[in-house]
């Protein structure tokens, strides 16, 4: 299952020519907006271990362990995880390039962070990839979170009010999604599963005919924030404009069974 869904994901991201190499102007103003973002949140003095699940090239985990060491704060560890190989053999290099520290990485499904065995500081999901979540996954994604946090760690999700995006902006039976001079790239609507709560999308390429088939979850932030609560004793919400934002959730319950929760929820 995680080898297919890495297959799609590095195929989707091709097919639209998402910008995550740090080496490109955009890929650059996103790592610098990453770290604008994280400056603004309040973290206290410590030795950090930070985990970021779904990290892709770690633009996001990279950013924040950077913010950290601007402050004067030590970071020991950075772990990074993603689907694509590729992708994580870039944020070695990135980390090494920004930080001065190698990041260590590892090929894992974001709901299975806690067989990494490790215990971080701080968890952080970047750059909008809860949408690839159905709800089941998201709390499979906690679950497992909750396990590879200290007594005192925080989880930060980063992304988009999908939900709330939608409900002002309409939703699109075909939607233009990418236009160059050698691309055109549209999604249409494919279906619904009701279980999953997510929407499939046929993205095609009408110039070379290149198609990929993607399930994806509408989240609106009050969604995050209340499974948030069922895992941690605070969960909380920074906006950062009118769409997006940032879910902090501190200290994980110790009295809900993580284990338990990760054997008994199982797909559809």
């Amino acid at each position: 299952m995680a080898s297919d869904t890495g297959k799609e994901l590095s195929e989707i991201l091709e097919l639209i020519e998402w910008q995550e190499d740090m080496d490109s102007d955009i890929g650059k103003r996103r790592f610098e907006e990453a770290i604008k973002l994280f400056r603004r949140l309040d973290f206290p003095a410590k030795d950090y271990t930070v985990l970021e699940v779904a990290g892709g090239t770690g633009i996001g985990g990279i950013a924040l362990a950077k913010s950290l060491m601007d402050n004067n704060f030590k970071v020991s560890r950075l772990v990074i995880t993603d689907l694509r190989e590729k992708a994580l053999e870039k944020a070695k290099e990135f980390s090494r390039k920004e930080l001065g520290l190698e990041a260590e990485t590892r090929v894992l499904d974001a709901r299975e962070v806690h067989k990494l065995g490790v215990k971080a500081d701080v968890i952080l999901m970047y750059g909008n990839s809860h949408p690839h979540f159905s709800t089941l996954d998201m709390v499979k994604f906690l679950s497992s979170a909750s396990l590879s946090l200290k007594e005192d760690g925080v989880l930060l999700i980063q992304g988009v009010n999908t939900f709330l995006s939608v409900i002002n902006r309409g939703y699109k039976q075909v939607l233009v999604e990418k236009v160059t001079d050698n691309k055109v790239v549209v999604s249409i609507h494919a279906g619904y599963d009701e279980i999953k709560g997510k929407v499939r999308r046929v993205y095609i390429d009408l110039v070379s005919g290149n198609r990929v088939v993607i399930d994806l979850k509408f989240w609106d932030f009050a969604e995050i924030i209340g499974l948030c609560k069922v895992f941690f004793k605070e969960a909380s919400l920074e906006k950062t404009d009118p769409y997006r934002g940032i879910v902090i959730c501190k200290y994980p319950r110790g009295s809900i069974i993580m284990s338990e929760v990760l054997s008994s929820v199982v797909d559809p």
